[in-house]
């Protein structure tokens, strides 16, 4: 295709996903189109290069058309920019240039071509603008007053990048059974004597259940605990993938495989599993499991970008990371922490207690 969905159609110029109000934007002629103008340019084009599709193709082979024509647009536009200091391998589309690796901050970036193999199948755009992911940031800095100044500088602020983090969403059918002991103790008193009545049981539950969704992060430079905190994304915001979503933004391809992350995924559906056949075992003043199984009949996998809008710093070659929920705003991180300020911090406690005991000894007296 000679003009793509992220082009602006009346300059030609690149767009940028405007997350506050869902549209792209032109910052040349200052248009601004939503997603059907844009898919409509986009079938124009279509028809002009290659021509409409012929009515006996029928309704199968116009849906592997559309696919092939999406797959050429994401192996001919996407690029990756690896990083030679930290092997961060990024995608983007062909107009974003990168300035400096959001993971180490290394200046230097190498571009290479990205296969096909790593096109999503669907993605949540940003809801968070970066405006409003910075001023997020600062909010949360003023609480935390014991971080280094140069965490909280400026330069360090612009910093702040929106990623689309690769994400593995598991949908699993699954067939659980539990078996269990149980007590109910009645105690009650008859004259000045007490009595307890401890009633056992066997307690018995199966169940077939769905899950839908279930993310596991797809990335090896990021913390799979942290990935886990900014959850939950809310799916029904999900749509197909368009390079037109990348546009003002980076992508990280995944380097973890989906078979890697299924274990901790499995793992994760057993426990939520005998935690459902748990909450159907009420009434009990005891309950203790024997044996648990939970087997998994049907498994389907997508693989999914999520928004994310991140900063890391680096603070006595150790790397810490601020990271955003680019839909919800849910902020996590870890934090480097000052010395020379904590001193301050207690010295100028120190040095409060010590007037305020001068001033109460001074009063005795």
């Amino acid at each position: 295709m000679s003009v793509m969905v992220y082009k602006c159609p009346q300059c030609g110029a690149s767009l940028t996903f405007n997350a506050d109000v869902q549209r792209w934007d032109c910052k040349f002629c200052l248009g601004s189109y939503d997603v059907e103008t844009l898919e409509k340019r986009l079938a124009e084009e279509a028809e002009k290069e290659k021509g409409l599709l012929s009515e006996e193709a029928g309704h199968e082979g116009e849906a592997e058309q559309e696919q092939i024509q999406v797959d050429e647009e994401f192996n001919q536009n996407a690029r990756a920019y690896r990083c030679p200091d930290c092997g961060a391998e990024i995608v983007t589309d062909a107009t974003t240039a990168a300035t400096f690796c959001v993971f180490c901050h290394n200046p230097t970036i190498i571009p290479a071509r990205l296969s096909g193999e790593y096109r999503p199948s669907r993605v949540i755009p940003f809801k968070i603008s970066k405006e409003a992911a910075q001023k997020a940031f600062i909010n949360w800095c003023r609480k935390k007053p014991l971080v280094p100044s140069g965490f909280k500088s400026r330069p360090q602020m612009e910093k702040i990048t929106g990623m689309y983090l690769p994400f593995w969403l598991h949908d699993c059918s699954v067939s659980g059974t539990l078996h269990a002991n149980a007590q109910k103790i009645r105690k009650w008193r008859s004259g000045s004597y007490e009595y307890t009545e401890t009633s056992y049981y066997e307690v018995y539950r199966e169940g077939d259940m769905k899950f839908q969704g279930v993310p596991a992060d797809g990335s090896s430079k990021m913390d799979d605990n942290m990935m886990d905190l900014l959850e939950p994304y809310d799916y029904s915001q999900m749509v197909d993938f368009a390079m037109s979503y990348l546009s003002g933004y980076l992508a990280e391809k995944y380097d973890v495989d989906k078979d890697v992350v299924w274990p901790r995924v499995k793992d994760r559906v057993a426990e939520d599993t005998v935690t459902q056949l748990m909450h159907t075992a009420r009434g009990y003043d005891a309950i203790q499991v024997t044996h648990q199984e939970v087997r998994i009949k049907e498994k389907k996998v997508h693989y999914t970008l999520m928004p994310v809008w991140m900063l890391i710093y680096k603070h006595k070659d150790k790397k810490y990371l601020y990271a955003m929920n680019g839909q919800t705003g849910k902020v996590v991180g870890n934090l480097p922490i000052s010395f020379a300020r904590v001193a301050a911090w207690f010295g100028g406690i120190a040095a409060a207690v010590s007037t305020l005991l001068f001033l109460i000894g001074g009063v005795i007296m």
